[in-house]
């Protein structure tokens, strides 16, 4: 065996090791019978869109957007023609999109609670804020 195979060979072997515990990145584990579920109702989605723009209006927002998504991932692992692991994760997160002084902000967080939402929607007017003392030209949507 060459180096150069070693090394392949080696890599690979390094990267299985960590394939069993990847579902578990960036989401929460579900049981499968979960993935059926259509996640948040209407009425908690609308309270929280509402958290938002109230949020980004108070800090001084012109303009605020919302997008709840929930994300649903499945994988199946093999490693020489076994199944190694199976997992389902799901993330459910907020993203707020801002104009302020002429400038596009943006925020995100999974922190799915009142507090959470509306610290994030004070964080894109922020940032927006921020990026509007270098902006030449202020944003102006389409009518």
């Amino acid at each position: 065996m060459n180096r150069r195979d070693f090394v392949g060979l080696a890599g690979l072997g390094a990267g299985a090791l960590l394939l069993p515990s990847f579902p578990s990145l960036g989401g929460e584990l579900v049981d499968p019978a979960r993935l059926l579920e259509p996640g948040l109702d209407v009425i908690q989605k609308k309270r929280f869109a509402d958290v938002a723009l109230n949020a980004a209006k108070a800090a001084g927002a012109s303009y605020a957007d919302v997008r709840i998504q929930r994300t649903l991932n499945q994988g199946i692992f093999t490693r020489e023609k076994q199944v190694q692991n199976i997992g389902s994760t799901e993330t459910l997160g907020v993203g707020i999109r801002v104009i302020a002084n002429g400038t596009w902000g943006f925020g995100a967080t999974n922190n799915m609670t009142d507090a959470g939402i509306a610290k994030a929607a004070q964080q894109a007017v922020a940032i927006a804020k921020a990026n509007s003392k270098v902006q030449k030209e202020p944003v102006q949507l389409a009518a």
